[in-house]
C-alpha cells in the first residue's frame, strides 16, 4: 500500500484551523502596558504630540489614578494641528475598544480596518494595546499563511470532487504548467510511493482550474478575488512587506474577509456539506 503522506486529502477541515488560530492570540502581538506611551486628559494636544516622536497613531489616555479612560487618536490631530486639551477630543473607553488577551489574532484582523486600535484586557485589567500597524508582526504572518493554506487545501478538495482523474483538470492549464507538474510528479513517483499529482500544482493552477466552466461575470469576479488572495499569499510567504502602510493593512482585512467567504462557498460544494 502506498505511503499516505503523499496522498492528499489530509486537510483536516475547519476544526484544525480553528484550533491553530485559537493558539495564535492577540497577546502575542500587543504592546504591553509597561511599554505604552500614554497621556492624560488635561494635557495640551500640542504637548502630547511633541513628546510622541515615534508618531504612534493612538495613545491610551489615563487619569490621575493611572486608570485607562480612553484613546487619543494622535495621527488625526497631528494632521489637524488641534488646539486645546486631550480631554476635548479623546474617545472614552467603550466595548468597541476592548479585546480579550486570549482572543485570536484572526478575530482582531477581521475588523481591524474598522477598529484600528484596541485596548487588550485580561479579566478586568488592561494589559496592553494592539493596533492596525501590528498586522506586520510575525504571529500575524503565521496566522495569515495558515488561512491561505487552508483555502488552497479546500480548493484542492473541490478539484478532486469535480475531477476523478488528473487528466481531467490538467487540460485547463497551459502546456508549460502541465509539463512542469508532470516533471515534478515523475521525480516524486520514482520513489515508489503513491503521489497525488494535485500536490504539485501552485495556487494559480488551482485558481485556473476552479474558475473553468463558470458563467460570466462570476468567472471574472472569482478570478479577481483569488488574485487578491494570491498577491497577499506571495507577500506573506516571501517575507515581503504586505501591511507597511495603513492602506495596505486595511486591504489585508478586506482580503481575509473575502477569503473566509470563499472557503465557506467552496466547502458548501463538497460532499457531505
Amino acid at each position: 500500500m502506498g505511503n499516505r503522506w503523499a496522498s492528499g486529502g489530509l486537510s483536516g477541515g475547519r476544526s484544525v484551523f480553528t484550533a491553530l488560530h485559537d493558539g495564535l492570540t492577540v497577546d502575542l502581538i500587543a504592546t504591553h502596558t509597561n511599554d505604552l506611551r500614554t497621556c492624560t486628559p488635561h494635557e495640551l494636544v500640542e504637548d502630547v504630540l511633541r513628546r510622541n516622536p515615534e508618531d504612534f497613531d493612538f495613545l491610551p489616555v489615563v487619569n490621575e489614578a493611572s486608570r485607562f479612560v480612553g484613546l487619543f487618536h494622535a495621527a488625526a490631530h497631528r494632521e489637524r494641528r488641534t488646539l486645546g486639551t486631550v480631554w476635548q477630543c479623546y474617545v472614552p473607553i467603550s466595548e468597541d475598544f476592548l479585546l480579550g488577551a486570549d482572543a485570536s489574532i484572526l478575530e482582531f484582523v477581521l475588523d481591524a480596518d474598522e477598529k484600528p486600535c484596541r485596548l487588550v484586557i485580561s479579566g478586568t485589567k488592561v494589559v496592553g494595546l494592539v493596533s492596525l500597524s501590528d498586522l506586520q508582526r510575525l504571529p500575524v504572518r503565521a496566522a495569515l499563511f495558515a488561512l491561505i493554506t487552508g483555502l488552497e487545501m479546500t480548493m484542492a478538495d473541490l478539484i478532486r470532487t469535480r475531477h476523478a482523474k488528473s487528466e481531467e483538470w490538467m487540460r485547463f492549464l497551459t502546456a508549460s504548467r502541465q509539463a512542469k507538474i508532470e516533471e515534478e510528479y515523475e521525480k516524486a513517483n520514482c520513489e515508489d510511493g503513491y503521489v497525488d499529482t494535485l500536490l504539485f500544482t501552485q495556487f494559480c493552477d488551482k485558481r485556473d482550474i476552479i474558475i473553468q466552466n463558470l458563467p460570466e461575470p462570476e468567472r471574472t469576479s472569482l478570478r479577481a478575488a483569488l488574485g487578491r488572495i494570491e498577491s497577499l499569499r506571495n507577500g506573506v510567504a516571501h517575507a515581503n512587506e504586505y501591511a507597511s502602510t495603513p492602506t495596505q493593512a486595511k486591504n489585508v482585512c478586506k482580503v481575509i474577509r473575502e477569503l473566509l467567504c470563499l472557503v465557506d462557498h467552496f466547502r458548501e460544494q463538497l460532499p457531505g456539506a
